[in-house]
């Protein structure tokens, strides 16, 4: 078996989320192991929401291990991942000290944009609290798939529903972390 015919929509994601949306439109993959079909369907413009559907069956390809030189080329080094961890920890206590140092109101909007991806690691308490919650989800996702593995009845919906209660924390935090940049943005805009 090739890896071109595993390929039902032009790439080897199980999942396929579309690269782009029109506004307005919402864009479903439905496949089964012989066919792949794409839909456009009218939606409101807002809000729209993404649907996933889990197949039964999977094709899986074998592929050979990389060489060492394959491997050298395509992934990161331990010496390229611990510049990165330095380079998060010089610029988030830079932040620290800027913030700290600041009154909310004379933060500049390259300060704040410069906040942006790093404020979990602002706040030792945050950061904590958000290690708990991500290893809670995990937890969480892995308990229901591990039960219904032994009870060998598969309930996607269940598995979904589990996966977005346990994960609500993050999307109403980044929800919240979206509004509140967007009106420091707009106020300074003014």
């Amino acid at each position: 078996m090739t890896p071109e015919s595993t390929m039902n929509c032009g790439n080897d994601l199980l999942v396929d989320f579309p690269t782009s949306r029109r506004q307005g439109q919402i864009f479903t993959v439905e496949s089964t192991p012989s066919t792949s079909t794409s839909k456009e369907q009218s939606t409101p413009p807002f809000p729209s929401f993404k649907k996933v559907r889990f197949s039964e069956v999977a094709d899986m390809t074998h592929v050979d291990f990389p060489s060492s030189s394959e491997l050298r080329q395509r992934w990161y080094t331990a010496d390229d991942k611990t510049r990165f961890k330095r380079i998060l920890a010089r610029d988030v206590r830079r932040m620290i000290s800027i913030v700290s140092s600041t009154p909310g109101e004379c933060l500049s909007t390259e300060v704040l944009e410069a906040c942006v991806g790093i404020e979990v690691f602002l706040s030792q308490d945050l950061a904590q609290r958000t290690r708990e919650k991500r290893a809670r989800h995990m937890i969480g996702v892995l308990n229901e798939s591990g039960r219904q593995g032994r009870s060998e009845r598969i309930d996607d919906e269940r598995l979904s529903r589990v996966s977005e209660k346990t994960s609500r924390w993050a999307r109403d935090r980044a929800f919240e972390l979206a509004v509140g940049y967007w009106e420091l943005f707009r106020e300074m805009e003014e």
